[in-house]
């Protein structure tokens, strides 16, 4: 994943990191992960690299008080619907419709703020930099995929998503983990094409800055490779992410429907709990600032 997905991921991934518990502390932690991302990638001097923590710091900053009150919102009206007896197909679409949207929110509000980096890496060493490094990354992780077995893909796989439910409902019985396997199988076998899309848009990146862009340009753009990257490289991929999309919804749908009474308490408690962090994060000035 190229840097501006790295530095955008930071600020959506949070809940893939932490369980409710711990989320305030791994969120404080956010700016430095920012930099360290962005650290890996660009050849930095020593005025950019201090540059790159005012922007790091900046970007946490909107995020904590522009988007966590938004996602926090969510998490509550999800509790509600949990507490009211579940979901319903449509009810569940629409939730992963506006968790979509409030990532697109996040991605959109932090371009401006990854432009402010990039703008500084278009020159042909610095680009070149960037590019090798992007290169060697791809490389690394495309080996490591392909020396699996296919069912050690799928196992990886599913101990992902076994931990990702984990983190709200507590642990899972064998019928859900079969659930999740079961999902996880249908849909293996796309993951080197994952990597070619990869290599399209980190192309389209270094084509880009190559072109030596305005700032507004640059946010534009990473806007539209990180979201709606068909539109740019790379289109039958489209395709293949809708229909990843709505497994994941199946699959949240089949699980949700077999919680037992323990694993809905729990799902609702940290889904509340997660909205109050986020709300008391929100109202609280990073000590940074």
């Amino acid at each position: 994943m190229y840097v501006p997905i790295h530095i955008a991921a930071v600020i959506v991934g949070l809940l893939a990191l932490s369980g409710c518990s711990t989320f305030k502390i791994a969120y404080s932690f956010a700016d430095n992960m920012v930099e360290d991302r962005a650290e890996t990638y660009l050849d930095l001097s020593a005025e950019q690299r201090e540059r790159l923590t005012q922007q790091a710091t900046a970007l946490i900053a909107w995020h904590r008080a522009e988007m966590l009150p938004k996602y926090a919102s969510f998490f509550s009206a999800q509790a509600d619907l949990a507490t009211a007896g579940g979901w319903t197909r449509a009810q569940l679409a629409t939730a992963i419709g506006r968790f979509r949207t409030l990532i697109e929110h996040t991605v959109k509000g932090a371009a401006p703020l990854i432009a402010e980096v990039l703008a500084e890496h278009t020159n042909p060493q610095k680009l070149a930099h960037l590019e090798a490094r992007m290169a060697k990354n791809l490389a690394e992780r495309r080996a490591e995929e392909a020396a699996k077995t296919r069912q050690a893909s799928i196992d990886q796989g599913v101990k992902r998503r076994v931990d990702w439910v984990y983190r709200f409902t507590g642990p899972l019985t064998d019928a859900q983990i079969d659930i999740i396997r079961g999902y996880t199988e249908s849909g293996s076998g796309t993951a080197m094409r994952w990597f070619e899309n990869r290599e399209h848009r980190q192309n389209a990146l270094v084509a880009f800055l190559r072109t030596r862009p305005k700032k507004t340009e640059i946010a534009e753009f990473v806007s539209r490779i990180i979201l709606r990257a068909h539109e740019v490289v790379d289109p039958d991929y489209h395709a293949i992410l809708a229909a990843r999309w709505a497994v994941r919804e199946a699959m949240y749908y089949d699980i949700l429907a077999t919680i037992n009474d323990e694993q809905r308490r729990k799902l609702i408690t940290n889904l509340r709990g997660y909205a109050a962090d986020m709300i008391e994060l929100s109202r609280t000035k990073s000590p940074a600032l």
